[in-house]
């Protein structure tokens, strides 16, 4: 539901729009809409403030009952996914509806989503294609894909093979990952078209190279058959083992590394150690690090644990990430997606590159409860450590 409403790279926009909190908050609280709706956007997002669902919710009311159609329409997204509020998916319905009464193209898409998944009102694919179409005659690229995925499939509009493709084909010029898949897809299977493996590979690649699960295993499945490109059976079985990886399968962790750091030194790990013991948090973080990167047993992801929550609870961000992402895949510690997520938040506030976006991914296997009942961790962490610094 969240990257179906659009917020995806909010946090890099919001952070843009909105750099300074305090002068924002004095904003909000005169009343001005506009930085109410960024300063919840802050808090939504978790930029430059622990993430509070609860209060960016508040804030978008504010804002809302000024007429604000942002706001209406994030406010409208919280109600449909019970962040910050109880769900309430028939005020939602109305706050998307009236978003979209603006006429801004983001707006109309929202709603069409709405309608064609049904929340707080009835399925209307006719209803969603109509508005899908006025948002991509307005230039919004993913109503263009959307619209398209109903031309190919036959929803709510006839299908329409060689509408979905001129549909697809200038989000897929402009870099547009799923417009990119779903073209490749076209041209592998022929539908509708004559059957291009070149062409299927071409626009295959393209998306796999941004990091599309599906598409990075679809191009695998060419290399494997040799449908377009030489056959390869051990490119295939990179692919496949790379999109296993970006989809969390049993391939491995990733884990972050804050580039403002000099890359730890296995030679010195003897000297982190000591270090580390004596309370040094950048060396417990390159030693936690060192371990985790190598780490082959449960004593292994144990050890970096410690370590990374030590570095963690001294106020290192990178170390908070790392300690997060263990709590999620139950590595050395229990699985606890409440704990991951909070150490995430914290993390996210320290504006370490990839973070936010690891959160985010994790995200989807949490249900809106838990990820509220991580905010108010958070928060309480970020009340604690804000007095502390004072």
């Amino acid at each position: 539901m969240l990257a179906l409403l659009g917020w995806s790279n909010a946090v890099a926009q919001t952070a843009a729009l909105a750099p300074d909190p305090a002068a924002l908050t004095t904003a909000a609280e005169g009343g001005d809409p506009v930085a109410q709706w960024q300063l919840a956007e802050l808090y939504r997002t978790g930029t430059s403030l622990p993430q509070n669902y609860a209060r960016a919710a508040e804030l978008y009311a504010s804002a809302a009952d000024q007429g604000d159609g942002a706001a209406q329409n994030s406010l409208a997204a919280l109600f449909a996914l019970g962040l910050g509020v109880e769900v309430d998916q028939a005020r939602a319905f109305a706050l998307f509806s009236k978003a979209a009464e603006t006429g801004e193209a983001k707006f109309l898409h929202d709603l069409a989503a709405v309608y064609e998944t049904g929340v707080g009102t009835e399925i209307d694919l006719v209803k969603a294609a109509e508005l899908y179409q006025q948002a991509a005659d307005l230039g919004w690229q993913e109503s263009q894909v959307a619209l398209g995925v109903m031309y190919q499939s036959g929803l709510g509009v006839a299908q329409d093979i060689e509408k979905a493709i001129e549909l697809y084909q200038g989000p897929a010029e402009a870099g547009h990952v799923r417009a990119q898949n779903n073209l490749g897809l076209i041209y592998a299977r022929g539908d509708g078209v004559e059957q291009d493996y070149p062409a299927a590979a071409k626009w295959l690649a393209l998306a796999a190279e941004q990091g599309l699960p599906i598409a990075i295993n679809n191009l695998g499945v060419l290399y494997q058959n040799g449908f377009g490109v030489t056959q390869d059976e051990d490119e295939a079985n990179r692919l496949f083992r790379l999109a296993s990886q970006i989809s969390g399968g049993e391939t491995g962790l990733v884990f972050l590394f804050d580039p403002r750091l000099v890359a730890p030194d296995p030679a010195q790990a003897l000297a982190y150690r000591t270090a580390a013991r004596s309370g040094d948090p950048l060396a417990q973080f390159l030693l936690g690090y060192l371990v985790v990167t190598r780490a082959q047993t449960v004593a292994d992801y144990r050890v970096a644990a410690g370590w990374f929550e030590k570095a963690a609870r001294a106020g290192m961000p990178v170390a908070m990430a790392n300690l997060g992402l263990l709590n999620f895949e139950g590595k050395g510690t229990l699985q606890d997606f409440v704990e991951g997520y909070r150490w995430l938040t914290l993390a996210s506030i320290g504006g370490l590159p990839g973070v936010t976006e690891m959160r985010d991914r994790l995200a989807e296997r949490m249900t809106p409860g838990q990820i509220n009942a991580a905010n108010a961790a958070a928060k309480t962490d970020w009340d604690r450590m804000t007095i502390s610094d004072e």
